[in-house]
């Protein structure tokens, strides 16, 4: 009998550290150099699914504090695919697409200095923040929008996921 309780624990351990593991996987570099999360502000929440449109959409990825012309890095080692725009009637603020072969990374509210194709290696400088407040007036944090997908497509939950 005594067997068969040590190995139901040491499995039931084995199973709890491999999902702890999983759910706060640390793979990327800081962004910024001091990497705080914008909170609640008058105008939203910065948090991941924090409820926007009035309920009718999530927000898909998370809000890090960064003041206008702050060195903004490469959290993942990749190739510069794109530079997408956060709202497709409003040019003046630009993205950076970063891909591998384990995740998408999409950063929003920065202005690149690393060309298209380029690839970039975690904490290098990628981009300078742009200023959000200029859109939103001072009621909005200056941040950068950053969210994640895995190798599949899948939207994921990059909050505790940096280094």
């Amino acid at each position: 009998m005594a067997p068969k309780i040590i190995y139901y624990v040491a499995a039931g351990t084995a199973l709890t550290i491999l999902l702890l593991t999983m759910k706060a996987k640390k793979v990327f570099t800081k962004i910024t150099a001091a990497m705080k999360f914008r909170g609640a502000d008058p105008l939203g929440d910065g948090a991941f699914g924090s409820s926007r449109s009035g309920g009718a959409r999530s927000h898909k990825g998370v809000d890090v504090l960064a003041t206008p012309g702050q060195n903004i890095f490469a959290p993942i080692s990749g190739t510069v695919t794109r530079y997408p725009f956060p709202y497709a009637d409003d040019k003046r603020y630009t993205g950076i697409e970063i891909k591998n072969t384990d995740y998408l990374v999409k950063m929003f509210y920065i202005a690149p200095t690393v060309p298209i194709g380029n690839h970039v290696d975690a904490g290098q400088k990628i981009a300078t923040a742009q200023n959000i407040s200029a859109k939103h007036g001072a009621a909005m944090q200056n941040h950068v929008h950053f969210e994640v997908y895995d190798h599949n497509g899948a939207l994921l939950n990059p909050t505790n996921m940096f280094i």
